[in-house]
């Protein structure tokens, strides 16, 4: 049988010219870290650390590094590629929030995108969650999966068939899990996450969260 999931496929917003570097990401977010590098402020969460003119950033079990001076984001590790134009958008919301509110603070409850407040009408169509990819990939391919997330820090716990859980930061967790596909059911993926993620970041920026955790584990070539 076809192990493509039914429905609509996202959009993939790197695609475009118009999304593909770190200096077009919000410039407001990048003038409030540039001046707080400059007074030499930084959030309460003390993973964050400032070094010099730079910000460092726990992600994903490696370290994102933020020139607001150039407008660059890179990884502190060699050999894991380079932050793409939403993996860049969503760190910088984060680090946004966290000078102005200082730290995560999770609610505790589980969800997935459906619950959230407008979330049943944004995540339709080009908007649906990057989940749906990770089903057609690893649709007969559970084993596949978790070795490829344990390369990004995933840790497997006990949903569905096969999950995993991504510290994407400290006190930031998400959850992917997977069903495969039988001969009744197509493969299916859902995305986990605290509730209280809606208070950090708007539906637009959870969504491209989905798209970069799908991205890790769609990679080829991962390094440990």
């Amino acid at each position: 049988m076809s192990c493509d999931p039914p429905g609509p496929q996202p959009v993939d917003p790197e695609e475009s010219s118009r999304y593909s570097r770190s200096d077009q990401l919000n410039p407001g977010w990048w003038r409030k870290l540039e001046e707080a590098v400059a007074r030499g402020r930084r959030p309460v969460d003390e993973a964050v650390a400032i070094q010099k003119d730079e910000v460092l950033l726990p992600w994903f079990n490696r370290t994102l590094v933020f020139n607001p001076g150039k407008r660059e984001i890179r990884f502190l590790e060699a050999g894991v590629g380079e932050p793409g134009f939403q993996e860049g958008l969503v760190a910088l919301a984060l680090l946004d929030h966290l000078f102005v509110h200082g730290r995560v603070e999770p609610e505790g409850e589980l969800v997935n995108e459906n619950h959230l407040p407008g979330g049943p009408t944004f995540f339709r169509g080009p908007h649906v969650m990057a989940s749906v990819k990770i089903a057609r990939k690893f649709a007969r391919e559970g084993g596949e999966f978790l070795r490829r997330g344990r390369a990004w820090g995933g840790r497997p716990v006990e949903y569905g068939e096969y999950a995993l859980e991504f510290t994407v930061f400290p006190g930031l967790e998400w959850i992917v899990v997977l069903w495969e596909e039988d001969e009744e059911f197509p493969a299916r993926a859902q995305y986990l996450f605290d509730r209280g993620l809606a208070r950090i970041f708007q539906l637009d920026v959870i969504w491209a969260l989905g798209n970069v955790v799908a991205a890790k584990l769609l990679l080829q070539k991962q390094s440990n």
